[in-house]
């Protein structure tokens, strides 16, 4: 029987009180200082960290663009970054192309040097140690990464440009 008491208050308080189970929403926490802060007119924005852009811009070590092994393989150059808010449409454009065209270079880069390791087990010659081969597979990565890093690069410009730099009608 107290079951039964036990179980009809159990139902019956939160419907007849629904004001009862009400959870208050938390308090709104302040922006962190690097958000909140506006910079002054002609700044440039501080740096914000989002999780879905890498724009890591640092050079890789000289060696991993040189022809290893006599492989003959040059990696190209990365494309310089632009400052996509004060960059014109002319200059937005030539940085698209620009990423193009590595993305290309970096490519035929990356062939070279499978076709490089291919001939070598096919050929007969020496074979590639396993330390040349890491090498060599360390080198592909780096320039594939590389590769996507340009690319991430140039939405960012896109994206800044069309945010703060282009001439729209809703900026300015």
């Amino acid at each position: 029987m107290w079951k039964t008491i036990a179980l009809a208050v159990a139902v019956l308080v939160p419907a007849a009180a629904p004001g009862l189970l009400h959870v208050a929403p938390p308090a709104p926490q302040p922006l962190p200082a690097s958000v909140a802060e506006v910079p002054a007119a002609g700044k440039t924005f501080a740096a914000t960290c989002r999780g879905d852009q890498v724009l890591d811009s640092r050079p890789d070590p000289a060696w991993v663009g040189q022809s290893f092994a006599g492989d003959h393989c040059l990696s190209p150059p990365m494309p310089e970054p632009i400052d996509g808010a004060r960059s014109t449409r002319e200059q937005v454009l030539a940085a698209m192309s620009r990423a193009k065209t590595y993305k290309a270079a970096a490519e035929a880069f990356q062939r070279c040097v499978g076709d490089f390791v291919s001939a070598r087990h096919a050929a007969g010659a020496r074979p590639l140690t396993q330390a040349e081969v890491i090498i060599e597979n360390h080198r592909v990565l780096v320039s594939q990464r590389a590769r996507d890093r340009a690319q991430a690069q140039v939405d960012a410009v896109v994206n800044a440009f069309n945010e703060y730099g282009s001439d729209c009608p809703d900026h300015g």
